[in-house]
C-alpha cells in the first residue's frame, strides 16, 4: 500500500521472490559446500591440514544442527547432490537423530512439515520398541555435535555453538566435539561485541589451528536471502508496473492492480530470481576461494580474521570513491551543562545511539551514547546530573574528506560502533561538530552499491 519499493523480499504476485520459501541461505551454504571441496585441498600447505583427507568413495557426510528454515533447505540441496552425500545427523529442539549410513532425507523433510519437528517424532514411529535400531536417537539435542562427520553446517539460532569455556553453556565444549574436516556456518553466530569477538577467537585456535577443521564464517555463507533480496532494487520494476499514486493507501485499488499486471509481475519476479541464484552462486563462490587464498598465505591467520578481511577489503574497492561526507548522517548536539535525562530525551527523538556534547561556543568537547546513559542509570547516577560527567571526554572522530577505508578501521581498531564527523580543521578552530558516521551507516549506505560491485 505504500508503493512496490516499501519493502524486500515481495510475493511473486509483486515481481519479488520470498527468500525463506527459495531456501536462499540454504543456497549459500550448499554452494560454500561445493565450492570448498574443491579448494580445501590446498590447506594441506598448512601444518594442522598435512593429514588432509577428501571424502572417499563413501560420499560427504554432514551433520546439520537446526531442522528449521535453514537445516531443511540445506539437506534437501545435498540429498539432491549430483554426487554422493549423506546428511547422517540433524537436530531440532526435540533431540537428534543420527545413522552413519545417512538419514532418509525425503522422509524427514514431510515429517517436519507436518508435526514441526522430527527427531523424537521419527523416534517416536520408526525407533521406539526396536533392540538394534540403526540409528541413534537422544533428547539432548546438543549431543549431536558430539558425533563424527565431514561436514558440520549450524543451522540453529544459537550464537555460542562452539566454546572451549563450558561457562557460556555453549552447544558444546570444544574438548567434547566430534571429529570434522570443515564448519559451513548457515546461521548468525558471529560478532563484533569485544567479549564474544575475543571468544571466537579462543574457540578458532583450537578448532582451526589445533584440531585442523576449517570453519567458513556465516557472513562469507549465508547471505543469500541479502543477494536474492537486492535484485528488488538492482533491476527496478519498470514505470508501467508502478502502483499508480492515487491507489496507494487503497487496499482493493492496489489489489485490483496487481490482479491485472499478475502476469508481467511474475515475469519479472522470474527475471530477479535468475538473477539473483547467479549472483550468489558468483558471490558466495568467490568468498570461498579467497578465503583459502587468504589462510594459506597465513598460517597466523584465523577464518574469523580472514572473513573481516574480506568483507574490509570488499567496502573499500567498491567505495574507494566514496568519502565520509557522501555517507555521514546528521548528528544531535546537546551542550556539556545540559543533563542526562534531556540526553536521553534527544537520542529517544533522534533515534541515534550518539550524541555530540558541545561547549557554549559550539566546539566538540566530547560524546554521549545510548550506552553511557545506560551506565548512569544503572550507577544510580541522578537524571538531573550535567551530561560532562558522563560523557567520553577521549573522542575519536573522522574528517568529512577521509575515506570509507579509514572508518572501516578506526571502528575496529578502536572497538567502537559510532564516531563524530568534524571539519577538518576543528582542532585548531573548535569547529562544530557536523555529523555522525557508524557501523550501522555503513551498512546501510554502503550495502547497495557493495552488492552492485559483487554483481559486476
Amino acid at each position: 500500500e505504500n508503493g512496490l519499493e516499501g519493502a524486500l523480499s515481495k510475493t511473486v504476485d509483486m515481481g519479488g521472490n520470498r527468500i525463506d520459501q527459495l531456501g536462499a541461505a540454504a543456497q549459500g551454504v550448499f554452494v560454500a559446500i561445493n565450492t570448498l571441496l574443491e579448494e580445501i585441498g590446498r590447506l594441506k600447505a598448512l601444518p594442522q591440514f598435512a593429514d588432509l583427507r577428501l571424502p572417499g568413495d563413501e560420499g560427504l557426510s554432514v551433520l546439520v544442527q537446526g531442522f528449521g528454515a535453514v537445516g531443511t533447505h540445506v539437506a534437501k540441496l545435498l540429498d539432491e547432490a549430483d554426487y554422493p552425500a549423506r546428511v547422517v545427523g540433524v537436530s531440532d529442539v526435540s533431540g537428534y537423530l543420527y545413522d552413519e549410513a545417512g538419514l532418509p532425507v525425503p522422509e524427514l523433510l514431510q515429517m517436519q512439515a507436518r508435526e514441526g519437528a522430527v527427531a523424537h517424532p521419527y523416534y517416536r514411529q520408526k525407533l521406539d520398541g526396536l533392540r538394534f535400531a540403526p540409528t541413534k536417537y537422544a533428547n539432548d539435542s546438543n549431543d549431536l555435535l558430539r558425533e563424527s562427520a565431514y561436514c558440520l553446517v549450524p543451522a540453529a539460532p544459537i550464537a555460542n555453538y562452539l566454546d572451549v569455556d563450558a561457562a557460556s553453556k555453549p552447544s558444546m565444549t570444544v574438548e567434547r566435539m566430534g571429529k570434522w574436516t570443515m564448519i559451513v556456518e548457515g546461521a548468525n553466530t558471529y560478532s563484533p561485541d569485544p567479549a564474544r569477538r575475543a571468544a571466537r577467537c579462543r574457540m578458532e585456535r583450537t578448532v582451526y589451528w589445533q584440531k585442523g577443521v576449517l570453519i567458513a564464517t556465516d557472513f562469507l555463507v549465508n547471505s543469500g536471502g541479502v543477494i536474492y533480496a537486492a535484485q528488488e532494487r538492482l533491476i527496478p520494476a519498470p514505470d508501467h508496473l508502478q502502483i499508480p499514486a492515487e491507489f496507494l493507501g487503497h487496499r482493493q485499488a492496489v489489489d485490483g492492480w496487481l490482479a491485472r499486471h499478475r502476469e508481467e509481475f511474475a515475469a519479472l519476479a522470474e527475471q530477479r530470481r535468475i538473477a539473483g541464484q547467479k549472483m550468489l552462486q558468483e558471490v558466495i563462490r568467490l568468498n570461498m576461494q579467497e578465503l583459502i587464498d587468504l589462510l594459506v598465505a597465513d598460517a597466523d591467520m584465523l577464518p574469523c580474521e580472514a572473513a573481516e578481511r574480506i568483507a574490509v577489503d570488499r567496502i573499500a574497492s567498491s567505495e574507494s570513491d566514496r568519502t565520509v561526507a557522501d555517507v555521514m548522517a546528521p548528528i544531535a548536539t546537546i551542550l556539556a551543562t545540559q543533563t542526562v535525562r534531556q540526553a536521553a530525551e534527544l537520542l529517544v527523538a533522534d533515534k541515534g545511539d550518539l550524541l555530540g556534547v558541545v561547549s557554549e561556543s559550539g566546539e566538540l568537547v566530547g560524546v554521549v551514547t545510548d550506552w553511557d546513559i545506560t551506565e548512569a542509570s544503572a550507577t544510580g547516577c541522578g537524571d538531573d546530573v550535567p551530561v560532562n560527567q558522563i560523557m567520553s571526554r577521549d573522542v575519536v572522530a573522522v574528517c568529512p574528506t577521509d575515506s570509507i577505508l579509514d572508518v572501516v578501521r578506526k571502528l575496529e581498531h578502536y572497538e567502537i560502533s559510532a564516531m563524530p564527523v568534524v571539519s577538518e580543521d576543528a582542532v585548531t578552530t573548535g569547529d562544530a561538530v557536523i555529523g555522525a558516521i557508524s557501523s550501522d551507516i555503513l551498512a546501510l549506505r554502503t550495502l547497495y552499491r557493495l552488492l552492485q560491485a559483487q554483481g559486476g
